[in-house]
């Protein structure tokens, strides 16, 4: 996830955004064929992290027991412990997936020093990444996508909607192609980063709340005034769209 804020990058114009939407929508020109949509809709898609996490200088410790699924939703839980211990999930999905459409329909939890996130990256090692979002608790009325490329340089879109993007589902994605990536929310294009060289080298899916850290500061008391003491990622749908270039 972004180390640093990026100044977002300008939108295009309306009716060059309702173009592309319509070729992500239909078959694009330039695509050479999809394949059938994957959805990623049981814990056997996912290892579920467990441990202490500490990077950005965050707070969480990720829990099995703080993942799992209420009928086809995935639920994150994120709590105060106590004694300075803060428990949340992550998954990351099992599979390596390449070219496509990755998509992530999710409920994002408001709070201060919280940062939920749907997301991508190749893991071992870490970059490229991809982040179809990244809300920070305290500011629900911007979701931020953000491109890292391989040497974690970062082009960054800030979409903004005056009614927060918490507690509310929303459809977030990212298009991957072999030179560029399109994003998109609620079926809307936000913007495209295009690269010389194709970082084919696939995206792990990944679902998490980060607690405190860098970015998102950390909690405090607010943060967990809610009737359990807890704030809750719901994602109700994940699906993968193979691209074949």
């Amino acid at each position: 996830m972004p180390l640093t804020l990026l100044r977002p990058a300008r939108l295009l114009t309306a009716a060059l955004a309702t173009c592309l939407l319509t070729a992500l929508t239909a078959v694009p020109a330039h695509a050479s064929s999809w394949g059938t949509p994957v959805s990623l809709n049981s814990l056997s898609f996912w290892n579920v992290v467990s441990g202490r996490w500490t990077d950005n200088n965050e707070l969480e410790t990720y829990t099995p027991s703080c993942v799992w699924y209420d009928g086809s939703t995935l639920m994150i839980k994120t709590y105060n412990a106590g004694g300075g211990v803060y428990d949340s999930g992550r998954v990351e999905s099992k599979a390596l997936y390449g070219y496509g459409t990755y998509s992530f329909t999710a409920s994002m939890p408001n709070g201060d020093g919280l940062l939920p996130a749907v997301w991508g990256a190749y893991l071992n090692p870490w970059l490229p990444e991809m982040d179809a979002a990244e809300v920070i608790g305290s500011k629900p009325t911007t979701a931020y996508q953000t491109f890292h490329d391989a040497s974690n340089n970062q082009t960054q879109w800030a979409v903004n909607n005056s009614s927060g993007w918490t507690n509310a589902f929303h459809t977030y994605s990212f298009t991957w192609w072999p030179d560029h990536i399109d994003f998109w929310v609620d079926g809307v294009f936000t913007g495209t980063k295009w690269y010389s060289t194709a970082s084919g080298v696939g995206m792990h899916f990944i679902i998490d709340t980060a607690v405190g850290g860098d970015w998102p500061g950390n909690p405090d008391s607010s943060t967990w005034a809610t009737a359990d003491g807890a704030r809750y990622l719901k994602v109700s749908a994940v699906t993968y769209t193979p691209y074949y270039p």
